[in-house]
Order: C-alpha cells, then structure tokens, then sequence
C-alpha cells in the first residue's frame, strides 16, 4: 500500500535537454516544430528533445497521453500535486462507490478529493518477442494485459486498509470500494512514445531505424507483443521519479527500459525501439545477449 507525504515523496526528475532534432521525429516534417518531453510533462518528465515534433504528431501522441494522465494517472499526479496546465479544473469533490447498510446496494456519494482513495494500476505483460525469442500467441499479440500491478494510494499518513476504515466511520457506512480504470492500448501508446523519443534524443532520429512510428501515428497495436512488454513481477523500489535506459539486443536491436513512479516498485517495461545503424553508437546503450 502507498501512504507518504504527498509534498516531498516523490522527487524532482533532473532536467535534460538533447540536441535539436530539427524534424519531426514521428513523420520528418520540418514545419512547425515543437519541443518533445520524452515523459509528459504531467508526469514530471524534465527531459527535453528540442524542435522534434509537428503540429500533427503533437495531436496524435498528445490525445493518448492525455487520456492516460486523466485517468489511470489521474489519482497519483492529484495525490502529489504534480504538474498540470489545467490545475484549477482538477475537482474538489469525487464519486466514492459506498454501501450504505449491509442490506443496501452499491451506490455513489460525493467526498472531498483530500479523502478519496485512490487506486494505482499498471498492466503486466510478458516480454517483447524480439527479446525474448519466443512467439506469443494470436489472442494475446495486441493491447491486452491478464494481470495488473494495483496499489492503494492514501492521501493521510495511514495505511491504506486504515484510511478505509476511517472512512466507513467519517461517512457513517458499511462499507467503501476504491475504483480504477485502465487504458492499456493508450497506455501501450504512450510507452511506446516514451521509448522512441528517448531514443531519438539520446542517439539521434538518424542514427536507428525505427520500428515503431506506425504503432505510434496510427494507434496499429495489433502486434504489441513483438514490440511492447514488460517484467511480470514485484520489483524493488529505487529513489527515483522515473527510470530510462537503453538497451541493445546484439547484434543491433535497440530497446528502452522504461519505469513509470519507480519509487513506488512499478513494473519495468521494455519497448524495441529499432535497429541501429551507427555501430559506434552502442556505446550509449547497455548490451544484452
């Protein structure tokens, strides 16, 4: 369960700024360039690829960056009052599903957003096919997940299953039930943004053959799990707001290690982000056999 001080938990992320692209590094457009964060700005991500994303690139990775960090992000960036360009909009009251009597069904009353509790989801998958070498089934190729990583967030000092009780008591019912969404092809999405433009800012978009531009502009994830997987585990927990890395898989294939709130022992995931075409370049990533 996660119960912290909601002011000084997590920590800032070191802000990094890469060379300028001067393309878009989604579809090569040279028109109307924005800087790129590699982890979204409503995620604390300080890491900066300069002049690296057009207009209509910036539209598409922004809809489904969005819809994760309104919805299965939400809970954590309002629990830490983390960045946000519509903070006010953030509402003071939220729907908690209760039972009133142990005789009555579920139904929905208003708390104040200071005592909701949230929960924190992330999906599991098995690990990329081209690191793995194995070949996963049709049925579970796409953006689809059997297991969750679920965590309780409390926004007081006490233990999750604590802060219910206090709860049930202050709002005088039988019982509560914390809810969650999960957007795994949308979260998919966004893992995949992640890992390629790190990889552009760390190597440079001309220096790997890109593997997943489509998935990425045209929402195709129907092959997730050749590209897209992660470590099915618990993990320990490291001080640190997020983790990236840079993998290669010899001879060539470039992947990301990526850890969303690692303070909190998420999941690892891996995303094979392409080929690398400059050998000397393979000095910036970690090798694997």
């Amino acid at each position: 369960m996660i119960s912290m001080n909601v002011e000084s938990f997590f920590p800032h992320e070191p802000p990094k700024k890469y060379a300028k692209a001067d393309k878009c590094i989604y579809c090569g457009s040279v028109e109307g360039l924005n800087d790129e964060h590699v982890i979204p700005f409503g995620l604390g991500g300080r890491q900066i690829v300069p002049k690296a994303s057009c207009k209509a690139c910036s539209t598409v990775t922004s809809a489904f960056e969005g819809i994760c960090l309104r919805t299965m992000l939400g809970p954590l960036r309002m629990l830490h009052d983390m960045p946000s360009y519509r903070k006010k909009s953030r509402p003071e009251k939220m729907s908690l599903k209760v039972k009133l009597t142990s005789k009555d069904d579920w139904s929905y009353i208003d708390i104040d957003r200071a005592d909701y509790p949230f929960l924190v989801l992330f999906p599991y998958f098995e690990m990329p096919d081209l690191l793995s070498g194995k070949v996963t089934p049709n049925d579970s190729r796409g953006a689809k997940t059997k297991r969750l990583w679920i965590r309780g967030a409390s926004p007081s000092q006490e233990a999750f299953k604590k802060h219910l009780d206090m709860l049930i008591s202050k709002l005088r019912v039988y019982a509560v039930e914390p809810e969650a969404k999960v957007h795994t092809e949308e979260f998919c999405l966004m893992i995949a943004k992640i890992g390629h433009s790190y990889a552009s800012g760390v190597l440079g978009r001309d220096n790997f053959e890109p593997f997943l531009t489509s998935f990425i502009l045209e929402r195709d994830l129907g092959n997730r799990a050749e590209f897209i997987g992660s470590r099915e585990k618990d993990e320990a927990t490291i001080p640190a707001l997020h983790e990236l890395h840079l993998g290669v898989k010899k001879p060539d294939l470039i992947f990301a290690k990526i850890r969303l709130f690692a303070k909190l022992g998420t999941p690892t995931y891996f995303v094979v982000v392409g080929r690398l075409s400059n050998p000397r370049l393979i000095e910036h990533a970690e090798t694997t056999d």
